[in-house]
């Protein structure tokens, strides 16, 4: 009788043991999904955001500062020295939301150069790009900022 409570008391406790084990598993997987994604989602945001300064130099070495994109073509822009906005969506769903902004550094109206001299000088801008995506697993919203110097 000794002996059948024995094994009854040992089964009780090698199921509390792998219960136990179970759910620390269970965690750690969970905690290494959620690892993972964040990485994932901080990659994905840092190769978006610098395909948006490629895209906004492009968008400036094709427009420049003084015309902009109309419905019919290429329209000057009533301020050329106001700063350009645009917004841009990656991912299968546009769940990756980057907004760029263009400001020229000189303004060209108060130079004294040549015409040539004014084009590189107002060529010279500053972006602005600021993106962010929702994590789908945790629902967590991640941010990214970039301030660039740039002279395409």
């Amino acid at each position: 009788m000794k002996r059948q409570a024995f094994g009854m008391i040992f089964a009780i406790i090698i199921m509390v043991v792998v219960a136990t084990l179970g759910i620390l598993g269970i965690k750690l997987s969970t905690s290494t999904l959620n690892t993972t994604a964040n990485q994932h989602i901080a990659i994905q945001l840092d190769l978006y955001m610098e395909s948006t300064i490629e895209l906004a130099i492009l968008y400036i070495q094709r427009n420049g500062f003084k015309y902009t994109e109309g419905n019919y073509g290429t329209t000057q822009r009533a301020n050329p020295m106001e700063p350009i906005v645009r917004t841009i969506n990656y991912g299968a769903n546009g769940e990756y939301r980057f907004t760029y902004k263009m400001t020229p550094l000189v303004n060209i109206d108060t130079l004294s150069d040549s015409e040539e001299i004014k084009q590189t000088k107002v060529n010279t801008m500053v972006i602005d790009v600021a993106g962010y995506v929702v994590n789908p697993v945790t629902n967590q919203t991640f941010r990214v900022t970039k301030r660039q110097v740039v002279k395409p």
